[in-house]
């Protein structure tokens, strides 16, 4: 039987963490028969005892093995080439789905007639049990509209649900960063669909401190910063903006931009959400909550505001 949903999961030496996120795939609710798993281990040490584990817990999981690593972007594309469901979900091995995400994923893109359906992804700097209530976390809701995709990325790609891409629609392999984002746009320039938020926590993304990242190396290294700024500059010459408002609004973003490698290079150190806080400085402007006119100054008071080295 052909599965409903295949979930993604990339993997690169994190076989304790990997278990954490295949056991939170088969604890999905209303769906245990319906999902296939294809765990694409990006040239790191073996997890096949993981992959077995799965199984033995009744989970449909297969293992891809690459000799090399390949990156992110191609670990993913490499999945999806192998996936066989109607529709797709991306995790990552250090992140979880909580029990209700695929079901109430794939139910609002057929009662909404859409393409895709995204969720709330609270950030958790320590371990979260999806099995269990989950703790208080302050997570960002942002309603979906195109012309805001063109400035920034607000759709986690662990939140989204979306039907099968189409094989002309991957992650581009050129991109260490922000391939998600350029996806979505992908997804929703060239293949015309249609995102719509479900406003619930569904997916849990992790941001521990000893956890070392590409995104963590942004907080204090001003070379890492600068260079997602320059890979923003490369989408919004691949996407360009089509109206006068969202072409005004990526000026905000080069704020943001500009602002936290001041920070940095002042010695400081940005907090770990200084991103997801602007872009919800940004996301209530555009929808009309806020005034335009001091929204710079609300950016810049949200950096210092929230920077990790001040005293508390």
């Amino acid at each position: 039987m052909m599965p409903l949903v295949s979930v993604v999961i990339p993997t690169y030496n994190r076989p304790n963490m990997l278990r954490s996120a295949l056991s939170s795939v088969a604890g999905q609710r209303n769906l245990a028969d319906e999902i296939e798993v294809i765990v694409v281990n990006d040239g790191g040490s073996e997890v096949k005892h993981a992959v077995e584990f799965a199984r033995d817990n009744g989970l449909c999981a297969r293992l891809i093995n690459l000799p090399v690593n390949r990156g992110l972007p191609s670990a993913r594309n490499i999945g999806i080439n192998s996936a066989r469901g109607e529709f797709l979900a991306l995790l990552d091995d250090d992140d979880v789905f909580l029990p209700d995400h695929l079901a109430t994923m794939i139910a609002a893109i057929e009662c909404e007639n859409v393409e895709a359906a995204y969720g709330i992804c609270p950030v958790s700097t320590s371990r979260v049990d999806p099995a269990l209530p989950l703790p208080p976390l302050e997570f960002w809701s942002h309603p979906f509209d195109c012309e805001l995709l063109s400035v920034a990325n607000f759709i986690s790609v662990h939140a989204a649900v979306v039907r099968m891409p189409p094989t002309t629609a991957r992650y581009d392999p050129g991109l260490s960063a922000l391939e998600d984002w350029d996806m979505w746009l992908r997804l929703t320039r060239q293949h015309g669909y249609r995102f719509h938020h479900v406003p619930q926590p569904t997916v849990i993304y992790h941001r521990l401190p000893v956890q070392h990242s590409m995104c963590g190396a942004t907080m204090s290294n001003a070379a890492a910063l600068s260079v997602f700024g320059r890979l923003a500059q490369r989408i919004w010459a691949r996407w360009p903006a089509t109206t006068a408002r969202s072409q005004r609004f990526r000026l905000y973003i080069a704020v943001v931009y500009w602002q936290a490698l001041t920070v940095v290079a002042e010695g400081g150190t940005l907090a770990g959400d200084f991103f997801q806080r602007c872009i919800g400085e940004i996301a209530t402007t555009w929808h009309g909550d806020q005034s335009e006119s001091d929204l710079p100054a609300r950016i810049i008071d949200s950096i210092q505001e929230h920077r990790a080295d001040i005293a508390r």
